[in-house]
């Protein structure tokens, strides 16, 4: 049996997102991982934290973003 170890590295980049209270804010995301159906593309997905209530929240973030955590 042969086990994948993958090495995630700490995110870095700030990104442009909307927080739920509706402000458009540069943060920068806890974590980024990938959605993709079966059989096509998929989107990159970021959890990040609201400066303001401190309530985590997803949003996209941009295709050429690093898969990170």
């Amino acid at each position: 049996m042969y086990s994948t170890v993958i090495a995630m590295v700490a995110c870095t980049q700030a990104v442009k997102v909307k927080t739920p209270s509706g402000k458009e804010v540069e943060l920068v995301p806890k974590k980024v991982w990938q959605l993709s159906p079966k059989g096509r593309k998929g989107v990159k997905v970021g959890l990040f934290q609201d400066p303001e209530t401190g309530k985590y929240f997803r949003a996209k973030v941009p295709d050429d973003y690093p898969i990170c955590g």
